[in-house]
């Protein structure tokens, strides 16, 4: 009996390791996906805060978002929700609506265009509606940190796609004057190529 008790109990105390190890690989684990996923917040009764992580100045992006069921409003949950943009705000140029495409397992799948215009923290509010109730909203709140130009490109969260690259007035002003500087050839070429010729 003594040699049974003791057997189990040597059994019992590498056992007890592994759980331990298995739990610190988990933890490990679970933080790497969390920092590449879009996190999400509850924020009041109809909003949720949509954590974008890094983005770059002047890039649009495609957002997949997938709003867990635990920080979405209730009347999400009802048979066949359609939503739309809410008309009775105004349009966010900089944050539009594309399509929500229902519920998938314990998340509902929505796509969002997301232009970083601004460096810095960035943030954006887009009115939703349920178009059977319009008193039914969802307020998206989506919050980034934009990178400004030559400050590196960020890797992208899960969901995110760069979908184009637009010039502000400023910048191509002053990639304009860099180029005809150190080209010759770009812009304004009748000056240099006068010279050339004279």
């Amino acid at each position: 009996m003594s040699t049974a008790a003791a057997s189990s109990a040597d059994h019992c105390h590498p056992h007890h390791h592994d759980h331990h190890v298995h739990f610190d690989e988990s933890a490990i684990k679970e933080n790497l996906e969390a920092d590449n996923s879009i996190v999400y917040q509850k924020s009041g009764e109809d909003g949720v805060l949509v954590h974008l992580g890094f983005l770059q100045i002047n890039h649009r992006y495609l957002l997949e978002l997938q709003l867990p069921s635990t920080v979405s409003p209730a009347f999400l949950f009802g048979e066949r929700i359609a939503l739309s943009r809410d008309e009775r705000c105004l349009p966010n140029v900089n944050c539009k609506y594309i399509e929500f495409t229902g519920k998938v397992g314990g998340h509902y799948d929505l796509k969002v265009e997301f232009l970083a215009h601004k460096e810095k923290l960035l943030r954006e509010e887009l009115h939703l509606v349920n178009v059977q109730n319009f008193e039914e909203k969802l307020k998206l709140v989506l919050s980034a940190r934009v990178l400004g130009r030559g400050k590196g490109t960020p890797m992208l969260r899960n969901g995110i796609h760069c979908v184009g690259v637009e010039q502000d007035e400023e910048s191509e002003a002053s990639d304009w004057q860099g180029f005809s500087k150190g080209e010759g050839s770009k812009g304004d070429d009748d000056d240099p190529e006068k010279e050339v010729d004279d």
